[in-house]
């Protein structure tokens, strides 16, 4: 074997640092990784009826009225209501049977702004909801309800409505 020249040897070296320091370099950018992560989904916050009542004039003979709802909702998102049910009807009045004297309309459309806004747990959304025509009083009713005050229960049914 020959011995190599200053030249070749400078060449040899400077080609091998240039080498090593390419393949630093590529080192360098081709990381991977990899590992485990967890995740927990929230939970849903029943919505609340803070409030509900009559229209103006309240029930008339024959009639139907609409009814106002306040909702509350505690929802990190906005919700819709797509089902609003109202049942055990009654009245303190004596002589004004609300059962007989008052009816629940079947399939009253429900309103077109039923969504209540996203809210917080310590700082609920509030929607005021006016539907209309889900009461009606009955065409011929009892004296007795004239002026009487009503009483209803309210379910609601909801979706996400989280864009």
């Amino acid at each position: 074997m020959r011995p190599l020249s200053r030249r070749s040897t400078t060449v040899v070296v400077f080609t091998a640092v240039a080498l090593g320091a390419a393949g630093a370099a590529w080192a360098a950018w081709g990381l991977t990784g990899s590992g485990t992560a967890e995740a927990k989904a929230g939970s849903v916050v029943t919505l609340k009826v803070t409030g509900a009542g009559l229209a103006a004039g309240g029930l008339t003979p024959g009639n139907a009225t609409t009814v106002l709802l306040t909702v509350e909702n505690r929802n990190a998102f906005p919700v819709r209501i797509t089902n609003i049910d109202l049942t055990k009807l009654a009245s303190s009045r004596a002589g004004c049977d609300a059962e007989t004297n008052v009816e629940v309309v079947p399939d009253a459309p429900l309103p077109a702004q039923a969504t209540v806004p996203a809210g917080r747990a310590d700082e609920p959304a509030t929607a005021q909801i006016a539907w209309s025509g889900p009461l009606r009083m009955k065409p011929d009713p009892a004296d007795a309800c004239q002026g009487a005050p009503f009483t209803f229960h309210v379910h609601l049914d909801a979706v996400s409505a989280a864009a």
